[in-house]
């Protein structure tokens, strides 16, 4: 097993792999390559940088945006169409704001290196958004917002997991609809990290609302944690034995 950390996107990104035929030199490689794609795609969607392309297009000085910045939008207008408004990338002060979204997107990129690469197993784990290569499972341990030293509970992850909440950096999250958000942290589980974070926010903002529209997503479970500290989860979620 191998491991690294980076700092990009303003998080720490840390990569376990599972070597199997390549060697160290090999793996090293591939990482690089991960790394250097999301270094490029903190360049490009930065808010904090004024050259991104993000900051010279929502400062309207891009005519035309790249073919990436074509698919986040896209991807930002479908997560708008799923959550029935509650995640909005264009409800925040300033502009397009895709930033809920391109750490998992980014994230899911880097372990395609990873993949190509032909690694036998790996994880990727971008500030807590988490991706891992098909064929493997690795147990997840997700913090309770009240009890830094306490977990909420262990999960399964075969492909994604990701942790939305206002515990940590406050209230970043904004209700699109005015209201306050229904809860402290959110976790969903499933097969695309993209999704997954989306839908985390998503469960922030509206609770229950939001726990029952998983349901009607094949593969996907969830959670949300309120802020009396009550726990509400998906029919089918699973914690693993602590």
């Amino acid at each position: 097993m191998i491991s690294r950390a980076e700092e990009v996107m303003g998080t720490v990104v840390s990569f376990l792999v599972e070597p199997g035929p390549l060697d160290d030199h090999q793996v090293a490689g591939a990482i690089d390559n991960a790394c250097r794609e999301l270094h490029d795609l903190d360049d490009r969607f930065s808010l904090w940088k004024p050259e991104s392309e993000l900051s010279r297009w929502r400062g309207g000085l891009v005519a035309t945006p790249s073919a990436l910045m074509d698919e986040v939008i896209e991807l930002c207008a479908g997560a708008y169409d799923i959550t029935h408004g509650l995640f909005d990338a264009w409800g925040l002060p300033g502009g397009f704001d895709p930033t809920g979204l391109v750490k998992g997107w980014a994230a899911e990129r880097a372990l395609a290196h990873l993949a190509r690469a032909g690694v036998e197993g790996a994880l990727v784990n971008a500030g807590g958004d988490i991706c891992v290569l098909a064929g493997r499972s690795y147990d997840v341990g997700i913090r309770h917002p009240f009890e830094p030293d306490a977990m909420c509970g262990i999960v399964s992850v075969t492909g994604a997991v990701a942790t939305s909440g206002v515990y940590e950096r406050g209230a970043h999250i904004v209700n699109p609809f005015g209201t306050e958000v229904a809860a402290v942290a959110a976790t969903v589980v499933g097969d695309s990290l993209v999704l997954c974070d989306v839908l985390a926010t998503a469960l922030v903002v509206g609770g229950a609302e939001v726990l029952y529209l998983i349901e009607g997503f094949a593969g996907v479970e969830g959670f949300f944690v309120d802020q009396s500290g009550s726990m509400y989860t998906t029919q089918s979620m699973v914690f693993q034995d602590h």
